[in-house]
């Protein structure tokens, strides 16, 4: 298997699970772009909204015209719509709607679900994030996934800490830093 994640079979594996074919923001079906930082497959129509947010917040790839960076490609991979649905429920956020995307994404819950993806993704290699995003997590080379656990139905299991309770397993605090130029660090 090759050191790089590659874009259009990572996506074609992902696309496969039914949770993937329709957007996560709304019940429109067969999304082609994606908020990278999320890892959530969505419409082009929930695609304008995100973009409005602004880059800190989110911002949106198209899963068949745009480069990805191998950092966002390990994001989808390890996330996609089932497991941010599952951990924003979790965090209060049932609803589905486009009218609900900015309450949603400005949340606190949003701020821990993209810190927890990034932190993961910095540590997973680009063969345990294909494992994970065909669910195949567990045939993959002994060690290579040694920080990597799977979120339990309740929410209970986390990810790097096999003591979910232990301050330490908990993510730490997300702050948005504000550049005085209004600019950002788009991607």
């Amino acid at each position: 298997m090759a050191d790089v994640l590659e874009r259009d079979s990572l996506f074609k594996k992902m696309r496969s699970k039914p949770e993937n074919k329709v957007c996560f923001d709304c019940p429109a079906k067969n999304p082609t772009w994606s908020s990278a930082p999320y890892g959530v497959f969505i419409c082009l129509t929930c695609a304008g909204v995100h973009r409005s947010l602004g880059v800190h917040i989110s911002f949106v790839r198209s899963t068949t015209l745009d480069t990805w960076t191998q950092e966002q490609l390990k994001i989808m991979a390890i996330g996609g719509n089932q497991r941010a649905r599952q951990f924003f429920k979790q965090h209060g956020w049932d609803e589905v709607g486009s009218d609900k995307i900015e309450s949603k994404y400005t949340s606190r819950a949003a701020q821990l679900y993209r810190a927890m993806l990034e932190k993961e993704a910095s540590k997973v290699t680009p063969q345990a994030a294909v494992a994970a995003a065909t669910g195949h997590a567990h045939t993959a080379a002994a060690g290579e996934l040694a920080d990597f656990k799977h979120i339990s139905g309740d929410g209970t299991q986390g990810f790097g800490d096999s003591n979910p309770t232990s301050p330490s397993s908990q993510p730490a605090p997300v702050a948005v830093a504000r550049t005085s130029d209004g600019g950002g660090s788009g991607a």
